[in-house]
């Protein structure tokens, strides 16, 4: 009579302690689950960018301007955006973003004196596809813009007839075989240094 209670005791005392252990491990996975959705959330409201395919085109020795072209990747799940950029004074006076858009006939040329983002003026050889005169007749002219949005989860692409980075009062002109480096400036990611090689053509 009394091994029945003997034997039944551990039973009940290893069920508990397993009933525990379950406890325990089922809290140490919801800690370490929030730990992970917290690190996760973290970095899904954040974006995570990536910058490529930098170039520059190379510049008329007669051009005092000249114009870079990149593309920007988001993967995370918050947008972003190129608020500003920056170069140095060696090779430019300034650099500012920039789009080009086509214009009624008797525009007053944009802010870069009729040039266009090839560095050739409006008289001069087409700089780059779809510059030098637009299509029906239209002109082209760039006008500065304050930020560039790269949306969450997509890209942006700064290229010839586009948007892009406009290199004011060159120093020295854009030479094949130089680079570039700008510091582009994001409204949430911070600074980001990339270098742009300088060729007659896109990569």
């Amino acid at each position: 009579m009394r091994a029945t209670p003997r034997t039944r005791r551990p039973v009940a005392r290893t069920a508990a302690l397993l009933a525990a252990s379950a406890l325990l491990l089922g809290a140490c996975g919801d800690g370490g689950g929030d730990a992970d959705a917290t690190t996760d959330a973290a970095g899904d409201v954040a974006p995570r960018l990536e910058v490529t395919d930098a170039w520059a085109r190379t510049s008329p020795r007669t051009a005092d301007a000249g114009a870079v072209y990149l593309r920007i990747a988001n993967d995370g799940d918050a947008d972003d955006a190129l608020v500003g950029v920056e170069v140095d004074t060696a090779v430019a006076a300034r650099a500012e973003l920039h789009e080009t858009v086509a214009v009624e006939d008797g525009g007053d040329g944009g802010q870069d004196g009729g040039m266009d983002d090839g560095g050739m003026d409006d008289g001069g050889a087409q700089g780059d596809a779809g510059h030098g005169g637009g299509t029906g007749g239209g002109m082209m002219e760039m006008r500065p813009v304050d930020r560039i949005v790269v949306p969450a989860g997509g890209e942006v692409v700064l290229e010839p007839g586009g948007l892009h980075v406009m290199l004011l009062d060159l120093a020295a002109p854009l030479e094949a075989g130089s680079s570039v480096e700008l510091t582009l400036e994001f409204e949430e990611s911070g600074e980001q240094v990339v270098t742009a090689d300088v060729r007659d053509e896109a990569p």
